[in-house]
Protein backbone atom coordinates (compact mmCIF):
# COMPACT_ATOMS: atom_id res chain seq x y z
CA UNK A 1 0.00 0.00 0.00
CA UNK A 2 0.85 3.45 -1.39
CA UNK A 3 1.03 6.84 0.45
CA UNK A 4 1.25 7.47 4.59
CA UNK A 5 1.27 5.97 7.19
CA UNK A 6 -0.48 7.85 10.40
CA UNK A 7 0.21 6.80 14.27
CA UNK A 8 -0.07 8.86 17.53
CA UNK A 9 2.60 11.06 18.27
CA UNK A 10 4.68 9.24 20.81
CA UNK A 11 7.12 12.56 23.22
CA UNK A 12 8.90 9.58 24.90
CA UNK A 13 10.46 8.56 21.40
CA UNK A 14 12.45 11.80 21.61
CA UNK A 15 16.05 12.25 22.44
CA UNK A 16 16.54 13.66 26.06
CA UNK A 17 18.55 16.76 25.67
CA UNK A 18 22.07 16.74 27.06
CA UNK A 19 24.09 19.78 27.81
CA UNK A 20 24.50 20.71 23.46
CA UNK A 21 21.14 20.41 23.44
CA UNK A 22 19.96 22.30 26.23
CA UNK A 23 22.76 24.74 25.54
CA UNK A 24 21.19 25.78 21.81
CA UNK A 25 17.93 25.78 23.30
CA UNK A 26 19.42 28.33 26.18
CA UNK A 27 21.50 30.76 23.67
CA UNK A 28 18.37 30.91 21.25
CA UNK A 29 16.12 32.06 24.54
CA UNK A 30 18.73 34.38 25.29
CA UNK A 31 18.17 36.13 21.88
CA UNK A 32 14.48 36.16 22.85
CA UNK A 33 14.94 37.52 26.22
CA UNK A 34 17.30 40.49 25.38
CA UNK A 35 20.33 38.79 27.21
CA UNK A 36 18.65 38.20 30.47
CA UNK A 37 19.97 35.26 31.52
CA UNK A 38 17.39 34.44 34.76
CA UNK A 39 14.60 34.54 32.46
CA UNK A 40 15.55 32.81 29.76
CA UNK A 41 16.20 29.95 32.45
CA UNK A 42 12.87 30.79 33.74
CA UNK A 43 11.97 29.68 30.58
CA UNK A 44 13.54 26.63 29.91
CA UNK A 45 11.95 25.22 33.26
CA UNK A 46 8.69 26.41 31.95
CA UNK A 47 9.20 24.81 28.97
CA UNK A 48 10.67 21.45 30.83
CA UNK A 49 8.10 21.51 33.02
CA UNK A 50 5.82 21.03 29.80
CA UNK A 51 7.50 19.26 27.13
CA UNK A 52 10.20 17.35 29.30
CA UNK A 53 13.54 18.00 27.34
CA UNK A 54 15.24 16.83 30.58
CA UNK A 55 15.20 13.34 32.76
CA UNK A 56 15.71 11.95 35.79
CA UNK A 57 19.65 11.74 35.09
CA UNK A 58 20.33 15.20 33.38
CA UNK A 59 17.98 18.02 35.25
CA UNK A 60 17.56 21.38 34.44
CA UNK A 61 19.94 22.02 37.96
CA UNK A 62 22.39 19.63 36.37
CA UNK A 63 22.66 22.32 33.60
CA UNK A 64 22.73 24.94 35.73
CA UNK A 65 25.48 23.49 37.32
CA UNK A 66 26.93 22.63 33.76
CA UNK A 67 26.26 26.49 32.89
CA UNK A 68 28.49 28.21 36.10
CA UNK A 69 31.08 25.36 35.77
CA UNK A 70 31.75 25.86 31.62
CA UNK A 71 32.07 29.55 32.15
CA UNK A 72 28.54 30.22 30.65
CA UNK A 73 26.85 32.20 33.26
CA UNK A 74 28.04 33.66 36.32
CA UNK A 75 25.96 35.02 39.71
CA UNK A 76 26.45 38.34 40.59
CA UNK A 77 24.91 39.67 43.68
CA UNK A 78 21.63 37.09 43.33
CA UNK A 79 21.77 38.11 39.81
CA UNK A 80 22.31 35.31 36.87
CA UNK A 81 24.58 36.94 34.05
CA UNK A 82 25.79 36.16 30.74
CA UNK A 83 29.74 35.84 29.98
CA UNK A 84 31.84 37.05 27.53
CA UNK A 85 31.67 33.06 26.45
CA UNK A 86 28.27 32.73 26.16
CA UNK A 87 28.00 35.73 23.57
CA UNK A 88 30.66 34.03 21.53
CA UNK A 89 28.62 31.19 21.41
CA UNK A 90 25.75 33.21 20.71
CA UNK A 91 27.68 34.79 17.48
CA UNK A 92 29.60 31.40 16.40
CA UNK A 93 26.15 29.70 16.28
CA UNK A 94 24.49 32.87 14.19
CA UNK A 95 27.40 32.75 11.73
CA UNK A 96 27.17 29.06 11.85
CA UNK A 97 23.46 29.03 10.93
CA UNK A 98 24.09 32.02 8.00
CA UNK A 99 27.10 30.70 6.62
CA UNK A 100 27.25 27.03 7.47
CA UNK A 101 25.42 25.71 3.89
CA UNK A 102 27.78 27.85 1.77
CA UNK A 103 30.26 25.95 -0.28
CA UNK A 104 32.57 27.00 -2.99
CA UNK A 105 31.33 26.37 -6.23
CA UNK A 106 32.90 25.96 -9.43
CA UNK A 107 33.71 28.13 -12.26
CA UNK A 108 30.67 29.78 -13.72
CA UNK A 109 29.65 29.97 -17.72
CA UNK A 110 30.95 33.61 -18.36
CA UNK A 111 33.08 33.27 -21.90
CA UNK A 112 33.42 35.94 -23.81
CA UNK A 113 35.37 36.96 -26.40
CA UNK A 114 36.17 40.43 -25.68
CA UNK A 115 38.94 40.94 -23.24
CA UNK A 116 38.79 43.56 -20.52
CA UNK A 117 40.81 45.84 -19.96
CA UNK A 118 42.66 45.40 -16.77
CA UNK A 119 42.80 47.37 -13.71
CA UNK A 120 40.46 49.88 -13.59
CA UNK A 121 41.82 53.37 -12.33
CA UNK A 122 40.82 54.67 -8.93
CA UNK A 123 42.08 56.97 -6.42
CA UNK A 124 44.33 54.56 -4.63
CA UNK A 125 46.28 54.84 -8.00
CA UNK A 126 45.75 56.96 -10.63
CA UNK A 127 48.21 59.62 -12.78
CA UNK A 128 49.88 62.04 -11.33
CA UNK A 129 48.80 65.42 -11.58
CA UNK A 130 50.88 69.02 -10.59
CA UNK A 131 49.68 69.51 -6.64
CA UNK A 132 49.82 65.66 -4.93
CA UNK A 133 51.49 65.15 -2.22
CA UNK A 134 54.61 62.93 -1.63
CA UNK A 135 51.71 60.96 -0.09
CA UNK A 136 50.21 60.21 -2.73
CA UNK A 137 52.73 59.03 -4.68
CA UNK A 138 53.01 54.99 -5.87
CA UNK A 139 57.22 55.33 -5.35
CA UNK A 140 57.51 51.64 -6.15
CA UNK A 141 55.42 51.77 -9.42
CA UNK A 142 56.97 55.02 -10.07
CA UNK A 143 60.27 53.67 -9.98
CA UNK A 144 59.66 50.73 -11.94
CA UNK A 145 58.18 52.73 -14.85
CA UNK A 146 61.35 54.59 -15.16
Amino acid sequence: MKGYQFSKFLPNELPKGGFEELLKLFTQLLNYTAGDAGEALAWMNELDKQYKFTNNEYGMGDFMDDLKEKGYITQEGGETKITAKTEQTIRKSALEEIFGKLKKAGKGNHNSNISGIGEEKNADRREYSFGDSLDQIDMTASIQNA
